[in-house]
């Protein structure tokens, strides 16, 4: 067995190896924008217009020249109009003023926005009700051009994952697609003979095959995409087949057949084929069977059989390497990779961790006191999936940990 940080660097040294090997087949493409939430950026991304593209006000309001209120000038004559959108075409001179409108270009000569609710407007002309007051507070309410960005900025580099924080800014700069990288390719191989897919019939001694369709869904929120899914049977050379005939991928994740009975053939499966076993097991709980390899045309993370294993290693090592194998920035990706950690304080006692690093099913919660509070499940079997259902975060408890004290805090990987 290997530590889990040394499965990690195995993992990362080895998906970036495969990536640079796959480095000429990798085509970029353009999605719409709308669907762009979650992509890695295959370029830079520019701005393709300048932001504001003039001075604008940022208040319903009076263009002026602030030099005037300076001097005590109070009354201004109204010579026009600029509407959000529109420009008047006039310089503003001496004691004149410009109605304007949020997002109204600011007129050549003016400085200052006066805010509508300080003046009192008769006809044609305003009287601001406070010199002192508006001198004080000094050129306000332009937002200048460029303020946000100007064309050609690099707003976003290669390598970023597109959050839903960047779309507006996107949009803004007048892209309405963007280049991305593909997608790495995912195919599942569930093997057992008491398996069966959810819906069917089944008798007490079959059970449904909630791993793909749980690890499907997973997987598609972390930026790759499924395009195989195969349940065989308990025989070597059905798997063998199902193996072979899989489209194209990247990631092939056998689920289960990794342990030490009769029927658990999937590593000899692959190092038949000429796949390279990097690591076999890995000192931790649960997911001790979870097992690595490369090929000459795609990787192939096993994962254990038991959903509760299944699913822990799936966040803790399946999770990474996608991220790695996306084309994601590596400063993104820690050496834990991509992965969410915090820290929490336990809200009860936990006893002392045995000689493999242990990743508890838990919920945490804010308490009235605005500090994050973290609770185990009772339940840690690991096949059982209620209790990861109700679960927000797994506790990590390094290997021979001793007991932890309510209150202490802990590390947490939020799910």
């Amino acid at each position: 067995m290997i530590s889990v940080d040394a499965a990690w660097a195995a993992i990362e040294k080895t998906a970036l190896a495969y990536r640079q090997n796959k480095a000429a087949e990798i085509t970029a493409l353009n999605i719409a924008l709308g669907d762009a939430v979650g992509r890695i950026l295959a370029s830079p991304l520019a701005a393709k217009r300048t932001q504001p593209p003039r001075d604008m006000s940022a208040m319903d309001g009076y263009a002026v020249r602030f030099s005037d209120i300076e001097s005590g000038i109070a009354a201004f004559d109204v010579i026009g109009e600029a509407p959000a959108g529109g420009a008047f075409t006039r310089p503003v001179e001496k004691s004149q003023a410009v109605r304007i409108f949020t997002g109204g270009v600011v007129p050549d000569g003016a400085d200052h926005i006066i805010v509508q609710e300080n003046v009192t407007r008769t006809g044609d002309a305003i009287a601001l009700s406070d010199v002192t007051a508006e001198a004080q507070k000094g050129m306000r309410h332009i937002r200048k051009a460029g303020q946000d960005f100007t064309l050609g900025d690099v707003l976003l580099p290669a390598g970023h994952r597109v959050s839903l924080n960047d779309i507006g800014m996107i949009a803004n700069a007048n892209h309405a697609e963007i280049e991305v990288l593909p997608k790495p390719r995912i195919a599942f191989i569930a093997s057992g003979d008491e398996l069966v897919p959810p819906g069917h019939d089944m008798s007490d001694t079959q059970i449904p095959n909630s791993n793909s369709l749980a690890l499907t869904a997973l997987v598609e929120s972390w930026g790759a995409q499924v395009v195989g899914d195969v349940l065989v049977k308990d025989d070597e050379a059905l798997f063998t087949k199902a193996v072979k005939d899989l489209p194209p991928v990247d990631i092939m994740v056998p689920i289960g057949g990794a342990s030490v009975g009769d029927y658990d053939y999937a590593k000899s499966v692959f190092t038949a084929l000429d796949y390279q076993i990097i690591f076999e097991k890995i000192a931790v709980k649960p997911g001790k069977p979870c097992w690595f390899a490369n090929g000459a045309q795609n990787l192939v993370l096993g994962l254990p059989g038991n959903p509760g294993s299944a699913m822990v290693t799936a966040h803790l090592f399946l999770r990474p390497l996608i991220a790695h194998l996306s084309g994601a920035d590596g400063a993104l990706i820690s050496g834990a990779g991509a992965l969410s950690w915090r820290h929490a304080a336990m809200a009860h006692d936990l006893a002392a961790n045995g000689p493999r690093e242990h990743f508890m099913r838990a919920q945490y919660y804010i308490d009235e006191t605005g500090r994050v509070q973290v609770s185990t499940m009772h339940d840690q079997d690991s096949g059982m999936t209620r209790g990861f259902a109700s679960a927000s975060c797994l506790v990590q408890r390094k290997p021979d940990a001793a007991a932890a004290t309510k209150g202490e805090l802990v590390r947490i990987l939020d799910l």
